[in-house]
């Protein structure tokens, strides 16, 4: 983890002018390393603010609404906000604990001539090492603080670590990155991080991915970096957009595979650094040279999920650019199953199918039935070829089937108790996710899958993140990409949209008619949902438009 002081190290100084923006590029979320501002002095003005300093005679309700407002001004050490503080206690107060993010109603109440409260509606935490969780919708985080009078003038003695943001000002100054390790199956794995956006965001990256994955992952994905690796002069220049890497001498011990596998990963982890179109890996001062092949071999980056495939007139096909396009043999034999649901594999070679009967695998060798318990809920196929399957009623355990057919039994202890309407394996193989009833609303919890060299699932984390909660009944759920979902949940007569995902804000997309089913795609855009009449909806703006009628089944990958 992150120390204070190399925190502390890594703010940029700012240049405040009132409360004006300064100069500020698009920050793009995704794609390969983009050519860089060619101007760097322009690329380091940032979005800064300049806050209020305490002014004569405040307020114990000024004081603290004034030092949360200097939250959004972090040079020189957060100094603004330390104004606010006494002298001793300002010393103490360590703002990189992490932010809380809240909707800016902030009722403050008094507890006596030296203490008084705050009521936070919080929306999400952020933590130190920039992993954001959501908070349920409701909740009210109560924040103490404490006065001392220094001179006539009060200041506060006491006061929550951290800082606390708006969600528009902490979408403002902070921003979204996604780092990538490696996980079974040679997978580049993201976990989504939020870093202020300032100079020294190259150097968080590049220690975050140094560090390895957060404690929630760590036994589902590994770092390529060798143990022991820092940074040589601790921080990332940008010489001419290229970020200089250079590496402590650990670093000369990886070999060309390991080396492989960091520039891959440093690839895919910088491509959204603004000013920052490249990198150059030293050791020591001296140049690691790129070798035209990978030795480790090429790490899959993205898995293709985007066109959804639907039964119509009983045939199952593929949806591209509007046009029905049937699947070939085995997957055409799928309709005669009586299908419930439809999970295909990503290549489109095998499927599985909840039937009459059960789970079946459909392949070329020819139909197995792999699971005929009662109650089973739609089955999920995971990349490495293991189909996922559970019941209604089956706590805490998952069957994973092999490839070859061998049945196995792995603990997921986070579904104790808790009545599960769906799970759905990420594309990249690393998480599992469920859709469970939460106090008659819909919760998505997510956990890591651990698994042997082979790709063999062992079991789950102990623990899940809940990472969404949805107004209504729990329906169904699927994977966005390898980051993001979508949920439906009925209220009343409505059946609602929600999408959220890894480190994002949940947002409401409105309700489909009779909404039973919903498949996820690679993106928002390819999100679909089947509504009532067997009508297909696809998203348009803030709402649902009808692409196509009469489908009887809308299948999921994966």
């Amino acid at each position: 983890m992150r120390t204070r002081s190399r925190w502390r190290r890594m703010i940029a100084t700012a240049v405040l002018a009132g409360l004006a923006l300064t100069g500020c590029s698009t920050i793009p979320s995704a794609g390969p390393v983009q050519n860089g501002l060619p101007d760097l002095e322009q690329a380091e003005q940032y979005i800064q603010f300049n806050p209020q300093r305490p002014i004569t005679g405040a307020s114990q309700a000024d004081l603290v609404a004034g030092f949360l407002q200097a939250g959004s001004a972090p040079a020189d050490d957060y100094a603004i906000a330390r104004e606010y503080l006494t002298p001793a206690y300002a010393e103490q107060w360590d703002p990189d604990y992490g932010v809380l993010v809240d909707n800016g109603s902030r009722p403050y109440h008094s507890e006596g001539d030296r203490s008084g409260a705050l009521s936070v509606s919080a929306t999400a935490k952020v933590d130190a090492q920039g992993l954001m969780l959501p908070v349920e919708p409701g909740s009210k985080t109560e924040l103490r603080f404490e006065f001392e009078k220094i001179g006539s003038e009060w200041r506060i003695s006491s006061a929550p670590s951290g800082i606390v943001l708006d969600t528009a000002m902490f979408q403002t100054i902070w921003s979204q990155h996604q780092l990538y390790f490696i996980g079974p199956g040679k997978v580049l794995v993201p976990e989504s991080r939020w870093y202020l956006i300032r100079a020294s965001t190259a150097t968080e990256i590049v220690n975050a991915l140094i560090e390895g994955p957060s404690e929630r992952l760590r036994e589902s994905a590994r770092t390529g970096f060798p143990a022991g690796t820092e940074l040589a002069s601790g921080t990332v220049p940008i010489v001419d957009g290229r970020a200089q890497i250079d590496l402590s001498g650990a670093m000369l011990s990886a070999g060309p595979a390991a080396a492989s596998e960091m520039r891959q990963q440093l690839k895919a982890s910088l491509q959204a650094v603004r000013a920052v179109n490249g990198f150059d890996l030293l050791a020591e001062g001296t140049a690691v040279r790129e070798t035209s092949v990978n030795p480790g071999g090429e790490l899959l980056a993205s898995v293709d999920i985007s066109n959804p495939a639907v039964v119509v007139n009983k045939e199952l096909g593929n949806l591209v650019t509007g046009q029905f396009k049937k699947l070939p043999e085995p997957l055409d034999t799928i309709p005669a199953l009586d299908a419930r649901s439809i999970s295909l594999s990503h290549d489109e070679k095998r499927a599985l199918v909840l039937g009459a009967h059960g789970v079946s695998l459909v392949r070329e060798e020819g139909t197995d039935l792999i699971d005929n318990r009662p109650g089973l809920l739609s089955p999920s196929y995971d990349l490495l070829g293991y189909a996922w399957t559970t019941t209604v009623d089956a706590g805490r355990t998952v069957r994973v089937t092999a490839p070859d057919g061998t049945p196995a039994s792995i603990a997921v202890p986070w579904l104790t108790g808790r009545r599960t309407v769906a799970l759905r394996v990420s594309p990249d193989g690393s998480r599992l996710a469920a859709l469970v009833e939460d106090d008659g609303g819909s919760e998505i919890l997510v956990g890591g899958i651990v698994r042997e060299k082979t790709g063999q699932p062992l079991r789950t984390s102990a623990e899940a993140d809940a990472l969404l909660w949805a107004k209504g009944r729990p329906v169904d759920f699927d994977w966005v990409g390898t980051m993001r979902f979508a949920v439906l949940s009925r209220a009343d007569t409505a059946t609602k949209v929600t999408r959220g995902g890894l480190g994002t804000f949940p947002t409401e997309q409105g309700s489909v008619p009779g909404g039973s089913r919903i498949s996820g795609g690679g993106s928002s855009a390819q999100i679909r949902v089947l509504g009532e009449g067997g009508g297909l909806f696809a998203p348009q703006a803030s709402g649902w438009q009808r692409v196509k009628g009469d489908v009887q089944l809308l299948a999921k990958r994966g």
